[in-house]
């Protein structure tokens, strides 16, 4: 055989010297891969670990990584039908380089889609956590805390309340002397009532509000635990001492990224069979990048590896899915985590203004309403926390509960990749019901939603980009047409719409003022119409003034000259 090769090589020199060159480097290739040391991989736990999540195992997610076959197992699994007849050789060779060529740009695109899976998960996971916990009241708490003091110091310093009680005093004393005793005593009881609140109840509003014992801590703790009651009838079974919302966001690890990544990795659960969940957990810590593929063939899951080494585009879209569901359900958690966190601020105000408020409040009229209003804003910004906490804590524990259990057969079962599917779910009917929630706490009707008006804003500026000034008619008809006809008003209509809301203001006219309606359409006859006068309110006509009676002897003027005298009658 080596006798032909070489006198074929004699024969074809012009083929046979680039075919030894190929040959050359391919053998030096495989050499090198041969040679190459244990490959580690890359993973996010410098990244992720800080945040504490870990799984039910005790694996922080920051060490998950999908685990690629290397070069030489993808060589070994694609030259099949390799044998001594060197007519082999070059088919097998065509297809060991193009499963190497296809496994490389596959192995990027999958591992990059694992690692956006696992870090929209992760900081998903951790911001309900930050959400549904105390650590966010430490650092607005303080910023609270040094304004508060600062503000207090100035309106103590200005003398505010040595201002105002004296002022609500002396108002209700006035009120009283002018014969309204039982007002007057109101006045002067609410004078000194409300800086004596500012000091036996509201003394200090910043602890009152962020302290361990105050509102928003109050309201952190009543709502996830009404929210373990409404979804799990009490606490969350999980080890001994550790908090109910690391057992939640371990749990949710587990069922949304450890068995969903181990099923796209090796086509099935390793978790379940036999010891292939402990050596799949020892591999991920080690951080070799074929480290739980080896783990699978010392256990004894051949599928595993099987599947594992024939990783390749096919498998693209499970991680889009993945990523799409990770994605949903990291929205949600920043949106309500953002309503959390406004809430709080907001009520950073109202804590500064309370105390110099109340003593204000000693003044009757317009500082004791907004000395009241302020009160119960105080009270409210506590209903609201409570509000979003118990929501946002019972989605979170929905959604554990329902990818902890098995779904029904004709959603998928025990598969993880359906459990996955109804995580995106949950989030995107979170998402709307949130936006519900946040209209009615704040009393205002919901806008449009933060990707209509994405979307708006990008359909608008390609049209503009694209088309020009036809773009822009183009895209203001199209707003017209969705826009109801109750929307579009003539000029005349809105000056009467804005007549009426100020006659229902202001009342109806004075006397001796007319009122401007507008000019109804008639019919003419001929089927064309016209404008009829505008009716107007005219002023009441007075009665004509009594004549004194004639005098005898004189005769009444006559004609257009009478009283100049040229009567007809003569004394």
């Amino acid at each position: 055989m080596i006798a032909r090769c070489y006198l074929w090589y004699l024969d074809h020199p012009r083929l046979g010297r680039p075919a030894l060159m190929v040959a050359a480097v391919w053998a030096a290739a495989v050499l090198a891969v041969c040679a190459a040391p244990q490959a580690s991989a890359a993973t996010n736990s410098m990244v992720l670990d800080w945040t504490g999540l870990r799984d039910t195992f005790g694996v922080p997610i920051g060490d998950y990584y999908l685990a690629i076959a290397p070069v030489r197992d993808q060589i070994a699994a694609a030259a099949t039908g390799l044998g001594f007849n060197p007519d082999t050789w070059m088919a097998a060779m065509t297809r060991a380089l193009a499963s190497v060529m296809t496994g490389l740009a596959a192995a990027n695109i999958l591992t990059a889609e694992a690692g956006l899976f696992i870090g929209l998960v992760a900081m998903a996971l951790w911001l309900l956590k930050v959400t549904v916990s105390a650590y966010w009241l430490t650092v607005i708490g303080e910023i609270a805390r040094a304004i508060a003091g600062a503000v207090i110091q100035v309106t103590s310093t200005a003398g505010v309340l040595l201002i105002a009680v004296p002022i609500g005093v002396f108002a209700g004393a006035v009120t009283v002397k002018r014969g309204e005793a039982g007002r007057g005593a109101t006045m002067i009881g609410l004078a000194l009532m409300m800086p004596a609140a500012s000091v036996a109840i509201f003394d200090d509003p910043t602890g009152l509000m962020y302290g361990p014992d105050g509102l928003l801590a109050f309201a952190r703790r009543v709502g996830f635990s009404v929210a373990s009651a409404a979804t799990h009838n009490g606490a969350l079974a999980g080890p001994a001492g550790v908090p109910q919302v690391d057992t939640l966001t371990a749990s949710l690890i587990t069922h949304t990224v450890r068995e969903p990544l181990q099923l796209w990795n090796f086509g099935h659960v390793v978790d379940r069979v036999g010891g292939c969940g402990a050596a799949w957990s020892a591999a991920v810590s080690r951080g070799f990048g074929n480290g739980p593929i080896g783990a699978m063939t010392a256990c004894g899951d051949r599928a595993a590896v099987a599947f594992a080494q024939r990783l390749d585009g096919t498998n693209v879209w499970v991680g889009l899915v993945l990523v799409a569901a990770a994605g949903l359900l990291a929205v949600f958690m920043v949106v309500s985590g953002w309503a959390v966190l406004k809430v709080s601020v907001k009520a950073i105000w109202t804590t500064v203004i309370l105390l110099p408020t109340l003593w204000l409040g000693a003044i009757p009229g317009a500082p004791q309403r907004r000395a009241a209003n302020v009160v119960w804003q105080f009270f409210r910004h506590g209903v609201e926390v409570l509000v979003y906490i118990v929501y946002v804590s019972v989605i979170g524990l929905a959604v554990q509960q329902i990818v902890a259990a098995p779904l029904p057969a004709e959603l998928g079962g025990t598969n993880p990749f359906a459990h996955v599917l109804m995580m995106g779910g949950v989030a995107v009917v979170a998402l709307l019901l949130l936006r519900h929630i946040r209209s009615d706490l704040s009393a205002r009707p919901p806008g449009p939603g933060l990707f209509r008006q994405a979307t708006g804003v990008a359909v608008g500026m390609g049209m503009t980009a694209a088309l020009g000034a036809a773009g822009s008619a183009a895209l203001a008809g199209a707003r017209k047409l969705g826009r109801r006809p109750d929307d579009e008003l003539t000029p005349w209509e809105r000056l009467d719409a804005e007549a009426n809301t100020a006659a229902a203001v202001h009342g109806a006219p004075q006397p001796g003022f007319e009122e401007l309606v507008s000019v109804p359409a008639i019919s003419d006859g001929r089927g064309g119409t016209v404008e009829s006068p505008p009716h107007r309110e005219r002023p009441p006509t007075r009665p004509p003034a009594p004549q004194p009676p004639a005098l005898p002897g004189i005769g009444a003027a006559e004609g257009p000259s009478a009283g100049c005298g040229r009567g007809t009658g003569r004394i």
